[in-house]
């Protein structure tokens, strides 16, 4: 499976359960994804920030979703085709 790096900031809708965060949609260069599961979530450090990826796939597609506690954004960072 080949993925593209994207590193761009999207809109993220979230819901919360309990101390878990789930990404819900998405929205990326005027486009909504709905995101039916999310496969995999880790976490990493970078400087001070901690960053939480999410594995999502809408049905079609996998993508790769950073959230930086820091600054409080979402970014999509890979694209792959399943």
């Amino acid at each position: 499976m080949d993925s593209v790096s994207v590193d761009e900031t999207v809109r993220v809708g979230a819901a919360f359960d309990n101390s878990k965060v789930l990404p819900m949609w998405f929205r990326w260069r005027n486009r909504y994804y709905k995101i039916k599961a999310v496969n995999y979530t880790w976490s990493t450090n970078k400087g001070s920030a901690r960053l939480h990826h999410y594995a999502v796939t809408d049905g079609a597609t996998i993508y790769e979703l950073r959230f930086d506690t820091n600054t409080l954004e979402w970014t999509l960072s890979k694209i792959a085709a399943v």
